[in-house]
This record gives structure tokens, C-alpha cells and sequence, in this order.
């Protein structure tokens, strides 16, 4: 700050060489003026004026005043009239700072002028604290803003771009970019840095860089200290580190002034780089090649310093928690599929269900999410529902680990040990009928003469291969009935004279062709399970929800047991367990139903039965609807959107 007393000429007695070791002079007139040698110079003025030259030059320096508002000033007047009385228009009362008497000696009135200039010096850093303080108020607001931000985000992405962004803002950067370590190979050490983000409208993908000194960023990530360059086209010699301009070339860009900061965890890890590029001296401007070039850029300072390392320490631990969470959310993914694929390889038919049902319902939903029609164009899930959803379709059936195994996998209508048992028996049975052909026919040869013989041995040879044929297509009939059928159709009567004959094990004891559980087994109309199995297996759902209940799920994902529990409730009130109807059944839930029942119609992965092509597996679905099991609103998104076509594609991943 620069201290002027504009010196009233009537004011002769005071000698003016007295004042000049402190202060600069000039006279009243109307030129005055002050010419700063800076853009940001302030200056002191002392206004040292008669009452009857202050009522001449009111209007002067009142215009002064108002041309110059940036600058202190103070007026002192000197007088013998009574002030009270005088008027200064256009000056008002308030601009009058101080009152002598005319007859005041030299050395108050240079008091006077070194109160009022120390108290404008006063005034000045007063104002400048207060700025100073408005500032820091400012950039700590910011500061709490941004770590407030960092503390919330919780996408990975939006993350590194929010810790970017807030950089450049800070410091009115041109530019900047963010590197993040990585460990490569068998050190514990981190070996590189990924170029993850930049903010200068570049397209730049990721890339690697070394953790050496061959780039400004490698060789902060390895000396873990920062770095303030004024022009990175003019780096000292013996710098250690080389800025490469091949990337200005490139995008027609000049970078001039960088600040590159590491970004450390409370282990003093670098996780890694904050590189910001060309300060600017207007933080809106948008400069040009030339511009970049000049003076519109300036240094990186101290200040610049402190307010982003505050940043990136707050950024280490934002961006460290991130990947914590992701780790977690890893491990829990890598859970969830472990869990899914070990109750598969209990039932290796079923091998890949799970998995499909989770992409059909997922897409269900984001169909959801597009459509506009009268029913779910308010509904929009939202991603953490949507990840609740896929959840619970991968673990819908966990339950089935509380089942047995033979149960499970049963194929077939009869266990195969049933079914070889009765294999045996009819080869029992076939060699039984041989036997008492032979029987009969030994006692007919005795009672007949020699030329006799052939004939009877014709005869009995036609009665063999008669009850032999007719053993055959009992047991093929068997083996017909044993397979599993879609939808319940055909008749059983046939089964059941089968088990009214009777072969003999001995004189006294004899046993049916077919035991009555094996003719129940037999008789099943639909599937392959009879009703004591059926409920074994519709037991996987409670099984699955009690198991569910166990985990502590994190708040976003409470609902996966509920969304799992339901998979086999029907709109009726038909379904299974709780026979829940319409209203109490979630969305999310009837998605998956129409997933499950889809994939399992379709599914080629069955050995017992063949896969059901898609437009005969939607007319099933169809009739789902019409016995009002299933949601048709959903059912019409899912072929609208054509969901139930991922199968060629899924099928396509499962046979790589």
C-alpha cells in the first residue's frame, strides 16, 4: 500500500520537505491522479486542507472520490470557523474525518496526518484479514463440500471424476488428470500407474504408465513428494524427470505451468495421482493455443498446494474405501456364484438354471425401466434393486441343499435302483415262464411216442416266445411309463393289470410283477416326483428363505429373501408355500417367476427331458396366465422386449 497527502497550496507555513520521508505530495487541482504500478495497488490518501479551500475543491475531491473508490482516503481540516456551521457539498458530514484549528503547530499537524494514514493502514489490514478470512471460509466450505461429496459417492467412476473436477476448481486449473496404482507381478509393491480419467475433453483411454522417473507422474508416484513446475518447457537439468510434449502435439494443446500431487493413504501408500495443468489467471476463461502460451497462465502456488493435498488426502481415503467396498462387494459376488455352482453340482442337471433365471428377471426389469406404458410407466427400479432382484434370483434356490439328493436329480418316475430291481425281476420272471414251458413240455414228451416229439416241441417253442414276447412288452411298457411327462396326459390301466400278475418264488410264496409304490411311481401323471417328493422338493423355498434370513443383508439388499421367498406363489393363491395371491406378491418376484418357469421349459440341458422351443414355451406360458398363475402385464413386457431371445446367447457363453 502506497501513502499520498494531497496538500492544500494555502497551507505555505508547513514546510513539505518535513513530510517527505514517509509520504508522497501533490497539490489540489482537477488532475489529479494516481497512477498504481500494479493492477492490485492500493493507496493511502491524505486529504491536508483549508475550510475555505475544502469549500472551493469540494467538487473535486468528491469526483476524485468516486473515480478512484478502490483507494482509503481521510480529510483533515484546518480552520478557525466554527465547523458546526460549514457545509461541503457535495461532501457530507461523514467524509470529514478530522478538525483542526488554524494555529496548530507543524509537528501536530503531522501527527494528524500520521494518525489518519496509520489508521488507513489499520483500515486497509483490517479489510484484507477480513478478506482473508472470507476466503478461507470459502475454500473451507469447499473443502467440507467436496469431502462431504467424496464421503457419499459410492460409484467408482463418479468418484475419481468428482476428486478431478474439485481439483481444478480449487485451483483454476485448465486441466488435469488422475492416476491410480496398481501392483503387477508377485511384489507388494505397486508397479505402475493407470490413467484413469482426464478432464480436457481429450479421448484418451486408459493406459499404464511405470513407476519410474521417465514421467512427471511416475516419478511422483515413486518419490511420493509433489511437484510445483512453472513451465514444464524449461525444467532444470538436473530435474530427475522429463516432461514428454508428444501428448500436446498430439491434441494441439500447450502445457505450460503443473502441479502433480500424490495422493497417500494413512500407511503413506501412494493410491495415486492428482496432476493438475495450467493455472489460469480468470478461472472461466476458455483460452486459446496462444492464450496458453502468455500470461492468462500462471504458476501452481503454496496456497494452490495446501488447498488440494487437504483435497487428496480426503481423496486417498474416499477413493481407498471405494475400492474396499468394491473388494467386498467382489468377495460377495465370488460368494454368491460359489454358493449358486456348489448346489448345481448337486444336481448337475440343473447346471446354469440359477444363473439364466438371474439374467432373464434382470432384463425383465430393465425392460420395466424402459417402457412407458399406462401400468409401469411410473415404476423405474432403480440399480440397487436391480442387483436385489439378480440376488435373489441366483440364490432362489439355495434351499435345495436341504433336500436329499436321490430326490433332487430323480430323473425318472422310479429311483434306478427301483427300476433295476424290476429288470431283474422280469429277467426272473422270463426265465420262470422258460422254465415252466419246459416243465410241461418234458411231461407231455414222456406221455407221448417218439413220432410225436417234434410236433410237441414246435408247439411249446410258439408258447415260449409267446409268454417270452409278452414278458418283453410288459416290462418296455415299464420302461415307457417311467419317463417324465410335461403336462399330465395318458392312462395307467395298463400298469396296473401288470401288477395283478403274480410270479411264483416258491411253492408257497409269490410276488406281484410290480410292488403297489412301484405302480404308484409309475402312475405319476405329471414330472417324476409323487406327492411326498413333490412337497420335499417344494421345500427348497422355505428351506431357501430360512437360510437367506440368515445373512445380514446391508439395507439396499433387505429384500432378497422376501423376492426369493415367493418364486412359486401363483397370482390365484395356488402356489407354494404360503399360497400368497396377487396383491401380496412383489414385482420383482412375479419377474422371476416368469424367468424360472421359462428356463426351466426351455432349458437343453436336461437329460430326462427335451428343451422346449421359446414359442412353445410362451404358449405355455400363455396358459400360465390363463389359469392365473403368472403376471400377463410382465408377460407382454418379456416379449416385447424380446427377453426370452437371450437363450441363443446364453447358450452361447455356456458353450464356450
Amino acid at each position: 500500500m502506497v501513502s499520498h497527502i494531497y496538500f492544500d497550496p494555502a497551507l505555505s507555513r508547513i514546510t513539505l520537505e518535513s513530510f517527505r520521508d514517509q509520504v508522497i505530495f501533490a497539490t489540489i487541482n482537477d488532475n489529479l491522479a494516481i497512477k498504481p504500478r500494479t493492477a492490485d495497488e492500493e493507496h493511502a490518501v491524505v486529504w491536508l486542507v483549508t475550510s475555505s479551500s475544502l469549500t472551493e475543491n469540494a467538487q473535486v475531491i468528491s469526483n476524485w472520490l468516486q473515480k478512484y473508490p478502490q483507494h482509503r482516503s481521510r480529510i483533515i481540516v484546518l480552520g478557525d470557523h466554527d465547523f458546526s456551521e460549514l457545509l461541503f457539498s457535495p461532501l457530507s458530514e461523514q467524509q470529514i474525518h478530522l478538525y483542526l484549528p488554524a494555529g496548530i503547530s507543524m509537528t501536530q499537524v503531522r501527527k494528524a496526518c500520521e494518525s489518519q494514514i496509520n489508521a488507513l493502514y489499520a483500515e486497509y489490514d483490517r479489510l484484507s484479514l477480513q478478506e482473508k478470512l472470507a476466503n478461507s471460509y470459502i475454500e473451507i466450505r469447499r473443502l467440507t463440500a467436496v469431502g462431504q461429496a467424496l464421503a457419499t459417492e459410492r460409484d467408482f467412476d463418479r468418484l475419481i471424476e468428482l476428486v478431478l473436477n474439485s481439483a481444478i476448481e480449487l485451483t483454476s486449473a485448465d486441466g488435469g488428470s488422475i492416476y491410480l496404482s496398481e501392483k503387477h507381478g508377485s511384489g507388494d509393491k505397486p508397479t505402475h500407474i493407470r490413467f484413469k480419467k482426464s478432464a480436457m475433453q481429450l479421448d484418451a483411454g486408459e493406459f499404464l504408465l511405470p513407476i519410474d522417473k521417465k514421467s512427471i507422474a511416475g516419478y511422483v508416484a515413486l518419490t511420493v513428494e509433489p511437484l510445483l513446475i512453472d513451465d514444464v518447457h524449461n525444467l532444470p537439468v538436473d530435474a530427475g524427470y522429463t516432461y514428454n510434449s508428444e501428448y500436446d502435439k498430439a491434441h494441439h494443446y500447450y502445457t505450460k505451468s503443473m502441479m502433480v500431487i500424490p495422493m497417500k493413504n494413512h500407511h503413506e501408500e501412494v493410491i495415486g495421482i492428482i496432476q493438475l495443468i495450467n493455472r489460469k489467471r480468470d478461472a472461466d476463461a476458455k483460452l486459446t493455443l496462444a492464450e496458453l502460451k502468455g500470461d492468462a497462465v500462471m504458476s501452481f502456488t503454496r496456497k494452490d498446494y495446501s488447498l488440494v493435498s487437504a483435497m487428496a488426502g480426503q481423496a486417498a481415503v474416499a477413493i481407498e474405501n471405494n475400492q474396499l467396498l468394491q473388494d467386498i462387494q467382489n468377495l460377495f459376488e465370488g460368494f454368491v456364484k460359489a454358493s449358486v455352482t456348489a448346489i448345481e453340482q448337486r444336481d448337475p442337471t440343473t447346471s446354469g438354471h440359477s444363473f439364466r433365471v438371474a439374467d432373464y428377471a434382470v432384463n425383465i426389469a430393465m425392460a420395466v425401466n424402459r417402457d412407458t406404458g399406462a401400468r409401469f410407466n411410473s415404476v423405474r427400479f432403480t440399480r440397487n434393486q436391480i442387483q436385489e432382484l439378480r440376488y435373489a434370483s441366483l440364490l432362489h434356490d439355495f434351499g435345495k441343499v436341504g433336500v436329499r439328493e436321490d430326490v433332487l436329480v430323480k430323473a425318472k418316475k422310479l429311483y434306478p435302483s427301483q427300476l433295476e430291481l424290476i429288470r431283474w425281476r422280469f429277467h426272473f420272471i422270463k426265465k420262470d415262464v422258460e422254465a415252466g414251458v419246459l416243465r410241461n413240455m418234458l411231461a407231455e414228451l414222456k406221455k407221448s411216442p417218439a413220432e410225436k416229439w417234434p410236433e410237441i416241441e414246435a408247439r411249446h417253442e410258439l408258447e415260449l416266445q409267446k409268454n417270452l414276447l409278452e414278458a418283453e412288452e410288459m416290462f418296455s411298457a415299464i420302461l415307457s411309463a417311467n419317463e417324465p411327462t410335461v403336462l399330465a396326459a395318458g392312462s395307467f390301466d395298463f400298469l396296473k393289470k401288470i401288477a395283478e400278475r403274480k410270479v411264483k418264488l416258491s411253492a408257497d410264496h409269490a410276488v406281484p410283477y410290480l410292488h403297489d409304490n412301484e405302480l404308484v411311481m409309475l402312475s405319476i401323471r405329471k414330472g417324476t416326483l409323487d406327492e411326498q417328493e413333490r412337497q420335499e422338493i417344494e421345500s427348497h423355498v422355505t428351506h431357501t428363505y430360512n437360510f437367506l434370513r440368515q445373512i445380514p443383508w446391508t439395507p439396499n439388499l433387505r429384500w432378497v429373501p422376501e423376492i426369493a421367498y415367493g418364486h412359486h406363489e401363483k397370482l390365484n393363491g395356488n402356489g407354494y408355500p404360503l399360497k400368497r395371491r396377487d396383491p401380496e406378491i412383489s414385482l420383482q418376484t412375479r419377474m422371476m417367476t416368469i424367468a424360472d418357469i421359462y428356463d426351466a421349459l426351455t432349458a437343453w440341458d436336461r437329460p430326462y427331458k427335451k428343451a422346449i422351443p421359446p414359442e412353445k414355451a410362451i404358449d405355455i406360458l400363455w396358459m400360465e396366465v390363463k389359469d392365473g398363475h403368472v403376471d400377463s402385464e410382465l408377460l407382454n413386457v418379456f416379449i416385447d422386449a424380446k427377453v426370452y431371445a437371450r437363450i441363443d446367447e446364453l447358450r452361447a457363453v455356456e458353450n464356450r
